[in-house]
């Protein structure tokens, strides 16, 4: 017996997607720093280092441009790397403090982002590691700096509150821009993996189900033989009779039926490729073949005058057929059964008169196992299609018909087609 798969969901994203909005951040502080020395030096006419200062924003410039050459490769990142970007952003910030006032300088408390930004992204031991290195460098920034030359007391500390009041505003809003952006990408990767997860349990069931049909498949070989032999035979015994010859007429025919299913299992196995045929040839070919299957169901069918040559992919035909008997399964009338050809794919529409979905079965529809009556409906034979159609790049959506019932539009582009 086989267990579910286990999926291990980690609470970050990966390190290239961090990347991206790191460096919005780092160019967002390049900026506000650069301004700040303008400003200061000429706006206020207190005398910034501008050589080593600027030096130091001409560095992290070229560390953004590298960055973002850097993601525009299609290379994985690791945590690691997203911790030196951090480390080197830390370390440019403390020494754009450590020339203009340390520990004094009322945006030194900026240094707390990286650890913020870390402490959403990265493991905990990376989160401590930054911390301890932003803890350090602010100690050393309490005794080691260039102090600001500010000659009037008050005029400094009037500086230092209008500084501490824009601080709080770009901490505010660097911290709301990235944790609602990571909050987001966040959930969307939940959602990814949750449909990923879904899908992979629903393949497992599927692979299972094939497996099975492929032992069956070889085990009905010889007692279908038989069968096939014994109709035939029963049929032309009783070729006079109108009851019984009917039925045993229909049986040898729902027996070849059965064989035919079993040499296209044989075929997929040992990968012939499908014959070409005219495209309203094969349609009319698959009708013909789903009513000898389902003599007792009626059909009413719109085929398109397209003689183009048309192979159908693996598992094309079943798909067909698995939403025709559910549509007979479920529809009082007759099934309607429309095609039609466009310049990139092939349209095809089932529609029947049955009791429709509910809004929690159509949201599900094809993607889990469920069926409105025990052993027919909208179950197995909707999940196969889908699964089906969606190897082969098609789709299939349902939608509510005016009057009741269910209208299945399956797509298949010609790409698809061998």
């Amino acid at each position: 017996m086989s267990s579910a798969p286990t999926f291990t969901l980690l609470s970050t994203l990966p390190a290239r997607a961090l990347l991206g909005r790191l460096l919005a951040v780092r160019v967002s502080l390049i900026a506000g720093w650069a301004a700040g020395i303008v400003w200061l030096h000429w706006g206020l006419g207190v005398r910034m280092p501008l050589f080593p200062m600027a030096s130091v924003l001409v560095l992290m410039a070229l560390f953004s441009l590298s960055t973002a050459w850097r993601l525009r490769l299609d290379v994985p990142a690791t945590q690691m790397e997203f911790l030196a970007h951090l480390l080197a952003d830390l370390t440019a910030f403390a020494v754009l403090v450590f020339f203009s006032g340390g520990a004094t300088n009322p945006f030194v408390s900026l240094m707390l982002v990286p650890i913020i930004i870390a402490a959403i992204s990265l493991r905990p031991r990376w989160v401590w590691l930054l911390a301890a290195v932003a803890g350090g460098y602010y100690a050393l920034l309490l005794f080691y700096y260039q102090p600001l030359a500010i000659a009037d007391p008050v005029a400094a500390y009037g500086m230092h509150l209008g500084g501490m009041w824009f601080n709080f505003l770009i901490s505010a809003a660097l911290i709301a821009f990235f944790v609602t952006r990571m909050h987001a990408a966040l959930r969307a990767r939940d959602q990814e993996l949750s449909a990923l997860r879904e899908k992979q349990l629903r393949d497992e069931r599927i692979v299972a189900l094939g497996t099975q049909a492929a032992l069956a498949a070889h085990e009905l070989a010889t007692p279908l033989a038989t069968i096939q032999t014994t109709a035939h035979e029963l049929a032309t015994e009783f070729a006079n009779d109108p009851d019984i010859g009917a039925d045993c007429a229909l049986l040898e025919k729902q027996a070849q039926a059965c064989k035919r299913i079993l040499t296209q299992l044989a075929a997929r196995a040992q990968d012939t490729p499908p014959a070409a045929l005219p495209l309203d040839a094969w349609l009319a070919a698959v009708i013909e073949r789903w009513q000898v299957l389902r003599p007792d169901a009626r059909i009413a069918s719109e085929l398109p005058a397209d003689g183009r040559d048309f192979a159908a992919p693996d598992g094309f035909e079943q798909a067909i057929q698995n939403v025709l008997n559910n549509a007979a399964d479920v529809s009082p009338d007759a099934v309607e059964f429309r095609t039609e050809t466009h310049a990139d794919a092939l349209v095809i529409e089932i529609a029947d008169r049955g009791p429709g979905f509910t809004p929690a079965q159509k949201a599900q529809a094809g993607r889990v196992l469920f069926s409105g009556k025990p052993g027919r409906g909208w179950g197995m034979g909707l999940a196969l299609t889908h699964a089906t159609l969606e190897r082969l790049g098609g789709s299939l959506t349902l939608t509510e018909r005016d009057g009741g019932g269910t209208c299945v539009r399956i797509r298949l582009p010609w790409s698809s087609a061998p």
